[in-house]
């Protein structure tokens, strides 16, 4: 018979019957098949230099893809971007650095800016940390897909828009780099120097600007604590000092000497983290002391303590060590303003207190420190991470956050950050 078998059954191919919802597919490939996973990591400051770090030096590179993607032209991340006049860091030198990478020349106690991030540059080259870091490279989304279990990635490089893939995603980026312009009506109109702290105009001139600072006006929305110097007890009188050369070539030539010093630091700057923890006895003792210091450089004066000391506790708002700060208040050309900025005209700053011309504005207004990344994130189901975390930012150990598969993050919320360096916390998140 045509088309049937000797059974009387037609040879027809038959439809195959539809996979089960428990189905699971089987990739087309031999089992242990080797293959390499993919990380990228997002920026080349102190986090991703040390990833770079033991990813060439210590990790099972035959396993893994590695690229890190970074937004400026150079490495260095926070301390490649701030260059503001006096920029420097609060954390004693020594122990402000990679611990493969100790540096007994630290110019002195406490860094400024431009030694860290000659330090770090030097690193980099040292080890070359940069040989899988593109530079100019700002991602602009990161978006899940779960099918193939990888992130999609678009990087803009100079206008031209770059489509990568990886399966592991490592958000190094930062906190103190996601920085804005305030938004007061008028900004833009005025027609003298304005400037941003966190984007400094390193050829701004202001020698010429009303001789010798005729006036200085600083506009203080709310108080936060002034406090002496983190360490200040490994100084001679709490303030910062340079190191003189026979203590550079005794740490050079005894590295044993060098890492007793670094030890000694780490452990004195750890003592102070029980300040931190809420109504306990460390607590209202550094509370009460640090109301006295600041009333005693404030000289007493009730109006000014009434104002500049705060009424929280230490930890609800960074400490703020500053040399000088409130002392430089009180100067006879300087006046403090508490009410808010109404607007920026083109010549000054109108207030409640009335209009005021000026020559320069600067804008010391900080960063956005909400966690949320500044490139689009997209997880499972479609969640936007900036959704997720409109109202409080949460995260595991301060590394992961769910409906972000395979999604870490440096510093991320909850992170022990003022808990002894960062660059510790760091190499601890990395390891």
């Amino acid at each position: 018979m045509n088309g049937a078998n000797s059974s009387g059954l037609s040879n027809c191919p038959k439809t195959p019957a539809p996979f089960p919802t428990n189905w699971i597919p089987v990739l087309e490939k031999l089992a242990f098949s080797p293959h390499k996973i993919d990380f990228v990591c997002i920026g080349a400051g102190f986090s991703g230099l040390t990833l770079a770090y033991r990813w060439k030096h210590e990790g099972a590179n035959e396993f893994i893809n590695r690229r890190i993607s970074e937004k400026n032209h150079d490495v260095g991340g926070t301390w490649l971007e701030n260059r503001y006049p006096g920029n420097a860091c609060d954390v004693p030198a020594h122990i402000y650095t990679f611990t493969f990478e100790p540096n007994p020349d630290w110019t002195s106690f406490y860094a400024s800016g431009r030694e860290i991030w000659q330090y770090m540059k030097r690193t980099t080259e040292k080890y070359q940390l940069d040989e899988r870091v593109r530079l100019n490279s700002r991602v602009t989304s990161a978006i899940w897909d779960d099918a193939a279990a990888r992130w999609k990635i678009r990087v803009d490089q100079g206008g031209k828009i770059i489509e990568t893939e990886a399966h592991i995603l490592i958000n190094g980026s930062g906190i103190l780099n996601k920085w804005h312009w305030p938004d007061i009506k008028g900004l833009s109109s005025f027609r003298g120097k304005l400037v941003l702290s966190a984007d400094w105009d390193e050829s701004l001139d202001w020698e010429d600007k009303r001789p010798e600072a005729s006036k200085i006006a600083t506009y203080i929305r709310s108080p936060t604590w002034i406090t002496f110097n983190f360490a200040a007890q490994l100084t001679s009188d709490g303030e910062n000092f340079e190191y003189p050369e026979n203590d550079k070539r005794l740490w050079r030539e005894n590295l044993g000497e060098h890492s007793k010093l670094r030890r000694h630091f780490e452990h004195e700057f750890n003592k102070f983290f029980p300040s931190y923890l809420a109504e306990g006895a460390q607590q209202a003792e550094m509370n009460k002391l640090f109301r006295q210091t600041m009333e005693q450089r404030l000289n007493h004066n009730a109006d000014l303590c009434a104002k500049l000391i705060p009424d929280f506790g230490i930890g609800c708002r960074r400490i703020c060590p500053g040399d000088g700060y409130l002392e430089a208040l009180q100067e006879k050309n300087v006046r403090i303003e508490f009410c808010s900025v109404e607007e920026i005209t083109p010549t000054g700053i109108r207030s409640c207190q009335g209009h005021e011309e000026f020559d320069i504005v600067v804008c010391a207004t900080g960063f956005d420190v909400s966690f949320v990344p500044p490139w689009e994130m997209i997880g499972k189901n479609g969640v936007s991470l900036r959704e997720q975390w409109k109202d409080a930012p949460y995260a595991y150990f301060g590394i992961c956050t769910p409906n972000m598969p395979n999604y870490f993050i440096y510093n991320g919320p909850n992170c022990p950050i003022a808990h002894g360096s960062l660059i510790l916390v760091i190499e601890w998140f990395t390891d």
